[in-house]
């Protein structure tokens, strides 16, 4: 009897933390959240992360608590298909008119970001130089997992958009560099930037290798479902090919998206795959946005956030002082070199420096300190914050403001006769 007991309850155990009980879960929570979000008139984004808190504190989240919130969760499965579903929006004609300000919010500001992060922390809390820029570094980075879910619930000029989306999703390589740097605390120019570029450029080319064969085997196939899953295979293929060669996976996925969307739809797609490509592409990033803030939630440990709340407050900010210090001198810079941009774009920019998953991740990931806590405290503060604060705040002022696109309107203009 008492054998009998202990085959069931491990065979219980086993049912309760498993991939398909995780992926009911997950989607029962989002139609839940979605719901709520429509009564409430909140953001599905806070919902989300309510119920997750609320499941955490309960202790009633199943196989979801027993994921583990790490590097390889969050920038290996979570923001791939975030990133690619969003690159393959873009349209690279856009891009162009605003790539200067990009790479340079992407490579020169995530820099900026970090270094006066850690200065203002320093001053203001007398925190070690060490720790301050190891959190600097952490929360550098916009995370595109909450860029891309404000911008896909407000109507934005598609140039602003595009900016935002792309620094988010090409911003993730810098960090390689810095988060080896600031853990070290040394620093060989030579070597550290001979490193970034074998990254960057290692993504790039991986990105192109990769669409270029998927494009030549797309030709072969005729069944629109089966394209669309193929898709799948290109995304984590790009990602997995890129890391094994050291290079940055998550510039291999946007590259990779940017050249489906842009040629191989364009070329090799009939309109009934490019239709359902697209629905197929929302349901995932719908599900994985979901999965997301449900495990931000879950894994938000609010004892330890109550206990560093003073420090939590001044990261925060500390971390929008570093974003509008950061924005501003970068795009008066590009203006000068010939693309400019709105006045009031440049204000949304300067506050739309979201943190979410990926900084909790790389925090969860930081080596035994005397510090971890109080960094990892901060970054889940912060996350939490930028997410349900910031985010709310952003969208109420991109829901009012005009941000129309002066390139757009002298277009209209030229096309008008005489």
């Amino acid at each position: 009897m008492f054998a009998g007991k202990t085959v069931a309850g491990l065979a219980m155990t086993d049912f309760v933390g498993s991939p398909l009980t995780i992926l009911s879960l997950v989607i029962v929570l989002s139609f839940v959240g979605a719901i709520l979000s429509d009564k409430l008139k909140a953001s599905y984004t806070t919902v989300l992360i309510a119920i997750g808190l609320v499941l955490s504190f309960l202790r009633i989240a199943g196989g979801l608590s027993e994921i583990v919130l790490d590097r390889s969760v969050i920038l290996g499965l979570v923001v791939p298909p975030l990133i690619f579903e969003s690159a393959m929006r873009t349209r690279f004609e856009t891009f162009r008119t605003v790539e200067k300000t990009v790479l340079s919010l992407a490579l020169l500001g995530v820099v900026i970001s970090a270094v006066v992060s850690a200065l203002v922390l320093n001053i203001m809390l007398g925190l070690p130089l060490a720790a301050a820029l190891m959190f600097g570094v952490i929360v550098s980075p916009t995370d595109p997992v909450s860029v891309v879910n404000v911008l896909k619930r407000v109507r934005a000029p598609e140039r602003l958009t595009t900016i935002l989306e792309t620094e988010a999703y090409f911003n993730n390589a810098t960090p390689v560099i810095l988060y080896p740097i600031a853990i070290s605390l040394s620093f060989s120019p030579l070597q550290d930037l001979g490193l970034f570029a074998y990254t960057l450029g290692g993504g790039i080319v991986v990105g192109l290798l990769v669409s270029a064969v998927a494009e030549l085997l797309h030709k072969l196939i005729t069944e629109p479902l089966a394209e669309t899953s193929f898709t799948m295979a290109v995304m984590f293929g790009s990602y997995v090919f890129a890391e094994s060669f050291g290079a940055s996976g998550l510039i291999a996925v946007p590259i990779a998206g940017l050249y489906m969307g842009n040629r191989t739809m364009r070329t090799s797609m009939s309109e009934e795959t490019r239709i359902t490509m697209t629905k197929f592409w929302e349901v995932v990033t719908f599900m994985v946005t979901s999965f997301a803030f449900l495990l931000l939630g879950l894994k938000a440990d609010l004892g330890l956030m109550i206990t560093y709340l003073p420090y939590i407050m001044a990261a925060f900010a500390a971390m929008l002082v570093a974003r509008i210090l950061s924005v501003y001198p970068i795009v008066g810079f590009t203006a000068l070199l010939g693309e400019r941009i709105p006045h009031s774009w440049t204000r949304v920019l300067a506050f739309a420096g979201l943190r979410g998953a990926v900084s909790v991740a790389l925090a969860l990931s930081l080596p035994e300190s005397d510090f971890k806590d109080t960094i990892v405290a901060m970054t889940f503060g912060v996350a939490l914050l930028s997410l349900i604060v910031q985010a709310e705040i952003l969208q109420a002022y991109l829901r009012t403001v005009k941000l129309e696109d002066p390139k757009r309107r002298e277009t209209a203009k030229s096309l008008v006769p005489p």
